[in-house]
């Protein structure tokens, strides 16, 4: 990648998008990728994913460590050791796709996290489903940064507090296997770390603020609107993109 200097208005609104991503993120489990691959796709394509892949990873190493003590490790394993080939589907997929076609399944993945928050829809946490959603996870958060909505979409009928914590464990190995992967396959460099570290101090603030505040906002405020950022999100992307 050449080399990439983005005006301050570009960094703020990056930085914006990531503080809200944390925020939503901390309080229900995932959407930060959600909110802010979109946005950060419409600033600068060079954004995503490995850029955002490399705070991700710092926000979920944040929330690893909040939530460490609700884990389920033999409930997580099925799906980590899925998400492998998964994660390698994904960077074979950032190879062979064009910039339009990558759009379109972030959209398509977005919408998916949507209707599964919108829709009461839960599968059965069996072994199989859990690798299911673990591969799923792998495609997508490798190739968009969002690998949330699979796993949602099998743990989503559990309790709030064991939704976060596992959530929370999945994330941190899986984001660490997406940047090596993305290492492994050229798509994340030494610039897309610099690019990455003005947004790192607005996740982990968004992350703070939203462990201290979450008693002062009402579930169907942060629930309604962070679907509705994400809608609004997608339609800018894609206008920016196909037309």
């Amino acid at each position: 990648m050449d080399n990439l200097d983005l005006n301050f208005m570009v960094l703020l609104l990056a930085a914006l998008a990531c503080f809200i991503g944390a925020y939503v993120q901390t309080a229900i489990g995932f959407g930060m990728a959600i909110i802010a691959a979109p946005i950060l796709f419409y600033l600068e394509p060079a954004l995503v994913p490995g850029p955002l892949m490399v705070v991700l990873l710092v926000m979920c190493m944040m929330n690893g460590w909040r939530f460490r003590k609700g884990l389920e490790l033999n409930l997580l394993a099925p799906a980590l050791l899925a998400r492998i080939p998964g994660s390698a589907i994904g960077v074979l997929l950032l190879a062979m796709v064009s910039q339009q076609s990558l759009a379109l399944l972030i959209a398509i993945t977005i919408m998916l996290g949507v209707l599964v928050r919108l829709k009461d829809i839960a599968l059965p946490m069996t072994r199989t489903n859990m690798a299911l959603g673990g591969f799923l996870s792998g495609v997508m958060g490798t190739s968009t940064t969002i690998g949330g909505p699979p796993m949602v979409l099998v743990m989503h009928g559990a309790d709030i507090h064991r939704i976060r914590a596992n959530l929370a464990g999945f994330f941190v190995v899986s984001t660490m296997m997406s940047v090596v992967a993305l290492a492994l396959g050229g798509v994340l460099s030494l610039e897309h770390l610099k690019l990455a570290l003005p947004m790192i101090p607005a996740a982990l603030l968004g992350n703070w603020v939203a462990a201290r505040t979450l008693h002062l906002v009402s579930k169907p405020i942060t629930h309604y609107g962070s679907l509705l950022l994400c809608t609004v999100a997608v339609i800018g992307m894609l206008i920016n993109t196909f037309y």
